[in-house]
């Protein structure tokens, strides 16, 4: 407790003012999963909102200041980089790190999360392949080897091969909030959507970009039932290992999402959700850059288009529900997204798969008295082409022909973890005890198949596959939660080589690679 003395008309008046402590409740942490867990046994609870920071997961209170303590996190990989949801952190081939501490200032309307991140990489060499040097794109050598013009993103293979440093305001904001509307600016780590592995439209895969936002505070509520909405204006950023063009490196984002929950029951929620990114050759946001997500941006990635048309605008608009059913602690979710929209009713009715993507998933839980809460979850997602890719070359999620970066941010992607053109399916078992937790997992992705539709990997191509094996454990102790996760890959056929001629014969044998991830986190103040 803290006594500040305050000058009044000449009297001396003492105000106090209480100071405390609090964790770094990051999107994805074991912190926020624990929560998800208590919204499914009871439907009543708001706080499963469609679109988390870490400001919206921190306890909401007003007129004290929070010293958010430290948060370590170490990934380190033995053959080749493996990083999922990892924020501003790329987990390269080596040791990796990521630090977090701030502080959560609420005076009156006003609140102000101060949470900088510093990450290193170790980044040691591993096998690449470069990207053709003397190309008409003035491409970088680091940069993707497989998404050159049309199907274009700023995703390198490698960042460098130097060790990595950086310091920036990571999940910071500052809010105001006037008649249940927050507004503010912010560089935090957004979510959007149901999805627990994968989120198509913004995740935390990538860095948080700057941006300023305005939201509903505690939700709309109407008599027929309450109303949850997101609308953003941010600034992304190109990567150092893309291309020499310097006019080009920055591009504006707006976003809207809305869900809506009916009166009658609080367990299901509904929503819409768009992103449009745009080129700025200025270097700079407009104001009126926010209306984009309202505008039509055409079909700039379907086979008919000039690609010396130049620059313009590109989407990602998204439906998806959640059913939570309390009586039985079971919840299951989708969400499917369309990157661009049918020319028509015939069009959408022939092709109605054509660029799409979707996520599936559910969750379910059980207590057991003097044990925990046994949790177990599935998820899958899909991102690669289809069918009506026979008939009509689109280009690979999360590309673009007409924003050459793509839909990423500082080289990662904004959505999904698993990247473009790609597919995955995730299956959990963990127990959640008071003070510990415990659990293993088994996962496949499939990397990038778009690509193998392309001439750009020659014959012989084989699909790039991990089967993924992990066991995941914490501990608590008063203030501090030390987490442990390690999983074993087998990288099947890494970036599609095989090693003969036999494919057609079934005798083939690609480049395969096991890689390890040790994962140590050590979050400080938890429960306080």
């Amino acid at each position: 407790m803290v006594c500040v003395l305050m000058m009044n008309g000449g009297a001396a008046v003492l105000r106090a003012q209480t100071i405390g402590v609090g964790e770094i409740t990051m999107v994805g942490s074991e912190t926020d999963e624990r929560q998800r867990l208590s919204y499914i046994s009871d439907a009543t609870l708001n706080g499963a909102l469609p679109f988390r920071s870490l400001s919206l997961l921190s306890p909401k209170k007003r007129g004290h200041i929070t010293w958010l303590l430290p948060e370590a996190r170490m990934v380190s990989n033995s053959a080749i980089p493996f990083s999922l949801n990892d924020g501003p952190m790329w987990a390269g081939r080596g040791t990796n790190t990521l630090y977090t501490a701030g502080v959560d200032v609420r005076v009156r309307m006003f609140r102000l999360v101060a949470a900088p991140q510093f990450t290193a990489s170790e980044n040691t060499s591993f096998q690449t392949i470069p990207f053709p040097q003397g190309n008409a794109d003035n491409r970088n050598v680091w940069a993707n080897p497989f998404h050159p013009a049309a199907s274009s993103i700023d995703l390198p293979l490698r960042f460098g091969d130097q060790k990595l440093q950086r310091t920036d305001f990571g999940q910071s904001s500052l809010t105001a909030t006037v008649r249940g509307i927050d507004a503010g600016v912010a560089t935090e780590n957004i979510w959007w959507g149901p999805g627990q592995q994968n989120a198509i439209m913004l995740s935390n895969s990538a860095p948080g970009f700057a941006h300023a936002f305005l939201r509903t505070h505690d939700g709309l509520n109407t008599r027929v039932g309450r109303f949850d909405a997101q609308w953003l204006l941010g600034r992304l950023n190109e990567s150092d290992f893309f291309d020499s063009d310097s006019t080009n490196d920055v591009r504006s984002l707006s976003g809207l999402l809305i869900s809506y929950t009916p009166s009658r029951y609080r367990g299901f929620k509904l929503g819409i959700s768009r992103i449009v990114v745009a080129p700025e050759t200025n270097g700079g946001i407009r104001p009126v850059d926010a209306l984009n997500v309202f505008r039509d941006v055409g079909h700039p990635n379907t086979n008919d288009m000039d690609i010396a048309k130049g620059a313009g605008p590109d989407q990602i608009t998204a439906l998806f529900a959640r059913i939570v059913v309390p009586s039985v602690n079971f919840e299951t979710y989708a969400e499917w997204a369309r990157f661009e929209f049918p020319r028509s009713l015939r069009d959408f009715m022939e092709s109605p798969g054509h660029s799409q993507g979707y996520t599936l998933g559910l969750q379910w839980s059980r207590s057991f008295e003097r044990v925990g809460t046994l949790r177990l979850a599935a998820e899958g997602t899909y991102v690669e082409p289809d069918a009506s890719v026979r008939l009509r070359t689109v280009a690979t999620t999360y590309t673009s022909r007409s924003v050459v970066q793509g839909f990423t941010n500082r080289g990662q992607a904004l959505g999904a973890a698993i990247g473009p053109g790609s597919s995955s399916q995730w299956l959990a078992a963990d127990v959640f005890g008071k003070r510990f937790r415990a659990g293993a997992s088994l996962s496949r992705i499939r990397w990038d198949n778009a690509t193998l539709w392309t001439p750009i990997v020659p014959q012989l191509k084989n699909e790039d596959v991990s089967v993924i094996g992990g066991v995941k454990g914490s501990v608590t102790f008063r203030r501090t939660r030390l987490t442990l996760d390690y999983a074993q890959a087998a990288r099947l056929d890494y970036l599609y080589q095989d090693r003969n001629d036999n494919y057609l014969l079934g005798t083939h044998k690609g480049v395969d690679i096991l890689n390890r991830t040790l994962s140590v986190t050590l979050t400080t103040a938890v429960g306080r």
